[in-house]
């Protein structure tokens, strides 16, 4: 789609949809304090919540497709991640976890989840988009794994060491804006430095590395924390990366990443 009005009405018109998509998901999420949890588990109803989010997230993947299909894969992915960011903006943060008597380990095995529903749903926005033009199909009319699962792609994955380094920076309290803010900040990174490693290969295991990253991190975090996670929070002794719950991770690499390979992408190339 060449036409600049075009491209950017699809544009507005996908975030749009995806916002319209989530906000009814929002009431599936309250907790027993009244504001949406920050991470399923403390929903009143964990199930129903998770069954919620996993359906409005589908939608927001398929609108994404569409409109992948009509500009690209990456600002398909932006616009999902746009979808994300209402959940994360409206649910609750770390104090709210910490004071429902939450643990680190649920919350990093959360953000794992997260970084699956990521890759899954890269995986669907690119097949239907296609690839980016910018980055060439590693093989011709190869088979779309090959694209996903390469040694490029593998190489990449070491880019997801500056999200968790830009969490750790700028993630320094509960606010949602910090934490959304310094997941799209390591997203951004993330695609300058992957751009590099990924060779001839889509960006879409690139997609999920930040998140995937950030989990592991709060992983170690998690087994390495020795008092109760209110108590720690209240001391503001949590590293960056575990201030931010898993949705904001998802939302801001998904926001982030696209932005920095449309940043990144050469001056003559025009998709």
């Amino acid at each position: 789609m060449q036409n600049p009005f075009a491209r950017y009405s699809v544009l507005f018109l996908g975030i749009a949809a995806c916002i319209l998509v989530m906000l009814p998901v929002l009431p599936f999420l309250a907790s027993a304090r009244g504001v949406a949890g920050p991470t399923c588990t403390d929903a009143v109803h964990p199930a129903t919540a998770a069954l919620a989010l996993g359906l409005g997230s589908a939608l927001c993947c398929a609108i994404a497709s569409i409109v992948g299909r009509l500009i690209n894969a990456a600002v398909g992915l932006f616009v999902l991640g746009c979808g994300l960011a209402v959940i994360s903006g409206q649910s609750g943060t770390i104090l709210d976890a910490a004071f429902d008597g939450d643990s680190l380990l649920p919350i990093a095995f959360e953000t794992l989840a997260w970084s699956g529903a990521v890759l899954l749903m890269s995986v669907i926005v690119f097949r239907v988009s296609g690839p980016l033009l910018d980055l060439p199909a590693r093989t011709k009319g190869g088979a779309f794994i090959h694209e996903v699962f390469n040694s490029d792609a593998g190489r990449a994955l070491a880019a997801g060491v500056l999200a968790v380094a830009a969490m750790y920076l700028l993630s320094r309290t509960e606010l949602k804006g910090q934490a959304i803010g310094a997941a799209v900040v390591g997203g951004v990174a993330t695609a300058f430095l992957g751009r590099r490693l990924v060779g001839d290969s889509q960006p879409i295991l690139l997609m999920a590395t930040p998140v995937f990253a950030i989990g592991i991190a709060q992983l170690f975090t998690a087994y390495a924390l020795k008092a109760p996670l209110d108590q720690v929070v209240v001391q503001r002794g949590l590293p960056g990366w575990s201030m931010a719950m898993p949705v904001d991770i998802a939302a801001g690499t998904l926001i982030g990443i696209p932005m920095g390979l449309g940043w990144t992408k050469p001056a003559e190339t025009d998709e």
